[in-house]
């Protein structure tokens, strides 16, 4: 099968429709989407979908707020380094299966800026929880 890069809109939801149908069966990081963060597909993918596509076309539509969301679900369940791995080990195979080129690339990219901001921060947080005692 050739590889195309991702040229438009319908690759994405492409992409990100493949990535959350393995990603949710997944039993290192699935449940943290059905049970901890009881994440609606239906509801969930457009805006996802947006997110990339700013990433990628820089659209301007995603009106999110990334890092709150996954420090509420840490509040709720303790994310750590494994399950960031693991989610981009699911997201570059989503991106890679089917596409190569350089908005491919910079979605990978993306992926795993946004995965150590979002651990960086939670180790941040985890800092300003502790309590110095002498």
């Amino acid at each position: 099968m050739s590889k195309k890069d991702v040229l438009e809109r319908a690759d994405i939801e492409d992409i990100v429709t493949r990535f959350y149908q393995v990603m949710l069966q997944d039993p290192i990081v699935g449940f943290i989407f059905t049970d901890v963060a009881k994440i609606h597909l239906e509801e969930h993918l457009p805006i996802i979908v947006d997110f990339w596509s700013d990433v990628v076309f820089k659209q301007k539509s995603y009106q999110g707020n990334t890092l709150q969301k996954h420090l509420d679900i840490h509040q709720k369940m303790p994310l750590k380094p494994g399950h960031f791995t693991r989610w981009l080990y699911l997201f570059d195979k989503a991106v890679n299966d089917c596409h190569q080129g350089e908005n491919a690339r910079l979605m990978i990219e993306r992926a795993e800026l946004v995965a150590k901001s979002i651990s960086a921060a939670i180790v941040k947080a985890k800092r300003s929880e502790m309590t110095l005692r002498l």
